[in-house]
């Protein structure tokens, strides 16, 4: 056999093996197998068998004719040669010869991985119709590997199931965190409101609730709606079986609470602890950290979350303390900065970073004296905002025994470039652990885009920077499947492979099967297509926010238009005129992958996210395309005869890509994907009306009051 031969021979698993090797002979092929599970925690034997069922594998009692035997044995009748220390919990020998597969592992979570490894290689072997005897041995390069989902538009629509599958797929990729947003405030943006997500309720304070209405224009009931609704994690209350399901799918989940930025539902509703201004009334921003009631009410309520849905103690919480800096939050002024931090008195007179380091080692005591083992925190306060990392605070903890039940996490999310203040070896350095978060999916709801770059870049500074995790900030959604992959093979084999398309290549194979070349194809047309400059004024979201000198509401599309305009026209309408190309393209690669009847090994869920983000990245292009041809025609003075037919043209090619968004994507998020889509649908019904009056001066380029602005005071 060639090396070749040999190559093709090895199964496809994702994340790589850190050593797969064939030995002689093939194994008994067989659908159903015997499962012993001796030493195996009840909750992973159940776990195990729906592993394998996944797999196209059915346990059966009593059946010899294939074994699969799982031993957790001792340390002295293992060979961990080469298996560094931390990661000897995590790691498995697997070896499948003749009719018995052997998970072998020296704890819990090693069995879990073997057990997933084993389901893939069996899968592949009765879907190849052959399996070669082989051995892996495995073990991840950092301990801490996954992702933690914002409160955002989507999440805070996702239930109980959603929650379940979202650490199926997890765990599959051998990623043990998931971070789950459960408080943070933006700005104001939508509806006259700040945009704010609680996921738990808050025993004693029944006022504090995020309720939310959506409004969008509904391709398949071919009229407006409208959903006013909480998260279902709030309203049923299930954050606690979310936290058991990951227990049984090795995926601790963590809480991350805002606990200083990021924060107006609180202190407005609960003006006695909100940060207070210069003639000392609430801000509705911020706490006021010289005030004990912020304290007591801060404890109460992580309290709160530890006790109902932590019965057996938290491993991690993660407090958050990023972008502790002011926001437009005041729904009467949106334009009015609001500033977070406190004017009163006694809070006015102390240097903010001690007030800071005063209030991080409080929480970190009261979280540790609660059985939580270790407190997380973002570093863009500590070490780009302010100045407050340092020896000196790293002794304070010393010196209250916290030092090590800190862990700083580095944020960074440039595709291009890392920041010299975001870096886990400062941390390191005065002996704190350290997690770095690229970003995998955000902004769903709203664009595509890719940070492939920024995975790579942050995990490297993960592994120079002597980080023991990365832990991404998302939020989830199926067509960025790759991002997460990618974010799995790095955190579990970082030397797996030696390039970005190496490994996107192995995890489309083991995704696709034999349609793993059209999919990344497709995937990369998309990935061209969303990133067209010409298209980047064009997304909605961006103007949700309040920027100086613009009207407020903005005045979509024309802002996008004028900022087209100011290039060169013909390269921008070329771009436009590529994105729409492309992005046609590749949606028609996914759905001709759809159509595949009973394709094997195919994520279904991530072909059909990524056909609605292609439909609405080509539908974005050519609709702004004829919006600047329209524009240049009335130019003149005079509206063209055909101008009223060619607008309702594109408003038709604008609801075809909304009627593949609906279709497609994630139930959770697609109201909040065609809600931005909306606006631009309700402008082409105006300028439709507009031109079929024949008045060119008199056509509007924005809708005055968009269905999903309604409230605001205007602010021209």
């Amino acid at each position: 056999m060639t090396e070749s031969d040999q190559a093709d021979e090895i199964p496809v698993v994702f994340p790589q093996p850190r050593e797969i090797s064939l030995l002689e002979g093939d194994c008994v092929l067989s659908e159903d197998v015997r499962l012993v599970t001796k030493d195996v925690m009840p909750l992973y034997r159940k776990n195990m068998r729906t592993i394998l069922s996944a797999s196209g594998i059915r346990v059966v009692a009593n059946k010899k004719r294939f074994i699969v035997d799982i031993r957790i044995e001792p340390r002295e009748q293992m060979d961990v040669d080469g298996v560094p220390e931390q990661a000897l919990s995590e790691f498995y020998e697997l070896v499948i010869t003749g009719n018995t597969a052997v998970v072998r592992t020296l704890d819990q979570p090693g069995a879990l991985w073997g057990v997933h490894t084993l389901g893939a290689i069996l899968h592949r072997g009765l879907t190849r119709g052959r399996l070669r005897a082989v051995k892996v041995r495995d073990w991840p390069t950092l301990g801490n590997r996954g992702i933690f989902v914002e409160n955002k538009w989507g999440p805070d629509r996702m239930d109980r199931d959603d929650w379940f599958k979202l650490i199926d797929r997890l765990s599959a990729l051998k990623m043990n965190r998931l971070g789950i947003g459960l408080y943070g405030c933006w700005c104001c943006q939508y509806e006259g409101k700040v945009t704010e997500f609680l996921q738990v309720p808050i025993p004693e304070y029944d006022e504090l609730q995020t309720e939310k209405t959506l409004k969008w224009f509904s391709p398949a009931l071919g009229k407006w709606t409208e959903e006013t609704y909480l998260s279902p994690m709030f309203e049923q209350d299930f954050l606690g079986e979310v936290v058991a399901h990951g227990h049984e799918k090795g995926v601790e989940i963590i809480p991350f609470v805002n606990s200083l930025g990021h924060n107006t539902l609180i202190p407005r509703l609960v003006p006695a602890i909100s940060a207070k201004t210069e003639d000392g009334s609430p801000a509705g921003a911020g706490y006021c950290l010289s005030n004990p009631e912020t304290r007591q009410f801060i404890e109460a309520f992580y309290g709160s979350i530890l006790t109902r849905y932590y019965p057996a103690g938290a491993p991690f919480f993660h407090i958050q303390m990023d972008e502790v800096y002011p926001v437009r939050a005041d729904v009467s002024d949106p334009s009015r900065p609001v500033d977070p931090w406190c004017h009163c008195p006694e809070c006015r007179t102390r240097d903010r970073e001690d007030l800071l380091r005063e209030y991080i080692l409080w929480l970190v005591g009261m979280l540790t004296e609660k059985g939580v083992e270790k407190v997380v925190i973002w570093n863009d306060q500590l070490t780009r905002h302010m100045d407050v990392l340092d020896a000196a605070f790293v002794e304070q903890l010393r010196e209250a025994g916290l030092d090590k039940r800190l862990v700083v996490h580095w944020w960074w999310y440039s595709n291009t470039e890392l920041n010299d203040r975001v870096d886990p070896a400062i941390g390191k350095g005065l002996g704190l652990a350290g997690w770095v978060a690229p970003m995998t999916c955000y902004f769903n709801w709203s664009r595509y885009s890719t940070r492939l770059a920024n995975i790579k870049l942050m995990s490297e500074a993960a592994l120079a920077g002597g980080a023991d995790g990365v832990v991404a900030y998302a939020v989830h959604d199926p067509a960025w499947a790759d991002h997460e992959a990618l974010l799995s093979e790095y955190a579990w084999n970082a030397q797996g492979f030696e390039t970005v398309d190496d490994i996107l290549a192995h995890w489309a194979e083991a995704s696709f099967g034999e349609l793993a070349g059209n999919i990344l194809e497709a995937r990369k047309a998309l990935e061209t297509a969303a990133s067209q400059a010409a298209l980047q004024p064009c997304w909605y979201y961006s103007y949700t926010y309040y920027r100086d000198g613009k009207p407020y509401p903005r005045h979509y599309p024309e802002e996008a238009l004028e900022a087209l305009e100011s290039r060169d026209a013909a390269t921008a309408q070329e771009e436009l005129r590529k994105a729409a190309e492309l992005a046609s393209t590749a949606q028609a690669a996914f759905e001709e992958a759809l159509a595949v009847e009973d394709p094997p090994d195919t994520d279904e869920l991530c072909l059909k996210s990524l056909a609605g983000e292609a439909a609405r990245t080509a539908g974005l292009a050519t609709v702004f395309g004829e919006l600047l041809r329209l524009r240049a025609d009335l130019a003149g003075g005079t509206v063209p005869p055909d101008a009223a037919r060619r607008c309702e043209e594109a408003r038709d090619i604008l609801v075809e890509a909304m009627a593949v968004c609906e279709e497609n994507k994630p139930d959770w998020v697609v109201p909040a994907v065609l809600r931005d889509l909306s606006v631009l649908f309700e402008f082409l019904e105006q300028l439709g009306a507009d031109l079929e009056a024949g008045d060119a001066a008199a056509v509007r380029w924005f809708v005055a009051e968009p269905v999903n602005q309604h409230g605001w005071p205007r602010a021209d």
